[in-house]
């Protein structure tokens, strides 16, 4: 079996499974326990071929375990029950750390037995749970019993195995993140190009590209205007954190904001988070900051837009994952909705629980978070032997919008009824897909079953994404955004799409509904399962979505039935009923 498949061995003694201890330095500190999940399930198809050099320096994280699990569980149902004396009082950033972040003594532990052991301990922050370290391949191998492989050019690696850790510091560690390089992010955003057209209406027809939708168009097909009539736009409710790996181009949301006739963005309004301490500029992934910016502020135009910018170039870690801890640790007046438009590819299963107790703290602290589900349909993203995000050859979902501290956002199309080059109402909806991209929508391969989700699938154990909809289709109906054209001059441009617009869009409904209810209202997923198992879910402004299917790449997927399903959702949303019915008589 060889020294390493002796170190993963374990014993069962009276139908109990224990402990193994390892050999070497993990176990000299005595029995050692292996930490579930913590090494991606495509390391062994991806690396293998060769050992990754033992000189070869590797920054490392470890994540703290969440303390009191059971009452965080306990108040987070409480904030969500009108019969509670919990609900709705949110904790500070500061009050999370105090009763569920590590003590210091907890923390201490930790970082005296990793310098121990020889490693360089670079901080050890209880507000994020983390303690930064570093070492050599050789390090890690020899005080966390695993084997790190590579690929032949070495340029990614992985360890095969889970870490293991002192048994006594078990309890107290989460994970632990960088014995491996292959987790990649990914916007879900996705173009389509459509003809000129001979109309001449300002919302629907613009720069003689279209017709497509702009704001107008979503205000009138989503029945926003009576609520925008009403000075209902977001004002006064805090800010919608965006996160994000490039920055804005500010002329071309300038020229889009100038186009639909929304407020300008400014410093009143506007700001910008460096969370890596500098800005990476922009690049490939500027569309994805200027649908979310552009959306979130057209549904909630008089919200502040707060950008959380990490920079790939500056951190040892993810950007994405940066943009949001900072959104989420955020101290001094902590926005009120968070929107997320990236998938992750060649994570671990203990990556995405690790995320997940970010998004509980949100949740704790009154922020409504919303993640997209993906612009692959069933079949999802999966790393591949390059180490990038393609299509799934399997079902797969963007894990990350399957935490139950999320609301997850799935993807519609429709032909929209214009006149005179204007969307004049409602049609019915179908799941998005097409030759672009399709609605991402399955079940979670990490997460169980949430309280809101029980009874509405049969014989289904696990998290089921998504919650409810959005239009994504970038070709029907097709998305204006701002951008450059062929002179790189600043102007309104089409056509995009994707599972990124319900996201933003999304974190602006949930800020009328906050300003309407005078303060933050957290996690939506409970009122929005509780409304849609009414009789009439329609009466409550949910739009059900009957119609349509996420196959693709040849996977098959789900077909949108009537109630929720794996496809839709719920459906999608009337937000002049949806808004006030949220809140209640």
């Amino acid at each position: 079996m060889g020294r390493f498949g002796a170190l993963r061995r374990f014993v069962l003694v009276a139908g109990l499974v224990l402990i193994v201890a390892f050999a070497g330095p993990v176990e000299a500190d005595g029995p050692a326990t292996t930490l579930e999940g913590n090494h991606p399930d495509e390391a062994a198809d991806i690396v293998g071929a060769a050992t990754a050099s033992t000189s070869q320096s590797l920054a490392m994280r470890l994540t703290m375990a969440i303390r009191n699990r059971d009452e965080l569980a306990k108040l987070l149902a409480d904030q969500q029950n009108p019969a509670s004396p919990e609900y709705h009082r949110w904790l500070t950033p500061d009050a999370f750390t105090s009763r569920f972040g590590p003590t210091a003594a907890d923390l201490a532990r930790v970082t005296q037995w990793l310098k121990a052991k020889g490693f360089t301990v670079n901080s050890a922050d209880a507000s994020t749970r983390e303690v930064s370290f570093s070492g050599t391949v050789a390090q890690a191998q020899k005080v966390f019993g695993v084997k790190i492989a590579a690929t032949t050019d070495g340029r990614l690696y992985s360890n095969l195995g889970d870490p293991a850790v002192p048994a006594d510091l078990a309890p107290i560690v989460e994970s632990i993140h960088g014995l491996d390089n292959l987790l990649h992010s990914k916007p879900l955003v996705r173009h389509a190009s459509k003809p000129a057209s001979s109309a001449t209406s300002p919302a629907s027809v613009v720069n003689d590209a279209g017709p497509a939708f702009g704001p107008p168009d979503l205000y009138t097909f989503y029945d926003e205007t009576p609520l925008l009539t009403s000075n209902i736009d977001g004002s006064g409710s805090g800010c919608i954190a965006v996160v994000e790996d490039s920055n804005i181009d500010q002329p071309a949301a300038d020229a889009f904001n100038t186009q639909f006739g929304l407020p300008a963005l400014t410093g009143a309004n506007f700001s910008t988070v460096l969370v890596d301490g500098t800005d990476p500029g922009q690049n490939n992934d500027e569309d994805e900051t200027m649908v979310d910016v552009s959306y979130s502020h057209a549904v909630a135009p008089g919200s502040g837009i707060r950008i959380y910018l990490g920079n790939q170039n500056h951190t040892s870690a993810s950007a994405i994952l940066d943009a949001i801890h900072a959104a989420v640790t955020e101290k001094s007046s902590p926005c009120s909705a968070i929107s997320i438009s990236f998938s992750f590819c060649g994570g671990s299963k203990s990556f995405y629980k690790t995320q997940n107790g970010f998004f509980a703290q949100a949740a704790s602290q009154g922020q409504s978070v919303f993640v997209a589900t993906g612009d692959d349909g069933a079949a999802g993203l999966k790393l591949s032997s390059k180490g990038s995000c393609v299509t799934g050859t399997s079902r797969n979902i963007n894990e990350l919008s399957a935490s139950p501290n999320v609301t997850a956002i799935g993807g519609t199309e429709f032909t929209p009824d214009y006149s005179g080059g204007n969307d004049v109402g409602s049609v019915p909806e179908s799941v998005w897909n097409d030759e672009v991209g399709a609605a991402g929508g399955g079940q979670s391969k990490v997460f169980k079953k949430p309280a809101f989700q029980k009874g509405l699938i049969k014989k289904d154990k696990k998290r089921d994404v998504p919650d409810i909809s959005f239009a994504a289709s970038p070709a029907t109906p097709g998305f204006f955004y701002g951008g450059r054209n062929d002179q790189d001059a600043p102007t309104v441009i089409c056509c995009i799409g994707g599972t990124s617009i319900g996201a933003p869009t999304w974190a602006g409904i949930s800020q009328l509904i906050s300003q309407s209810n005078g303060a933050p209202i957290g996690n939506l997923n409970t009122r929005i399962y509780q409304l849609g198992v009414e009789a009439n879910a329609s009466s409550a402004g949910i739009r059900d979505v009957t119609s349509g299917n996420n196959n693709f790449n040849h996977v098959t997927g789900f077909s949108a039935t009537v109630g929720y399903d794996k496809a839709s959702g719920w459906g999608t949303v009337d937000m002049g009923v949806f808004v006030p019915a949220y809140l209640g008589p």
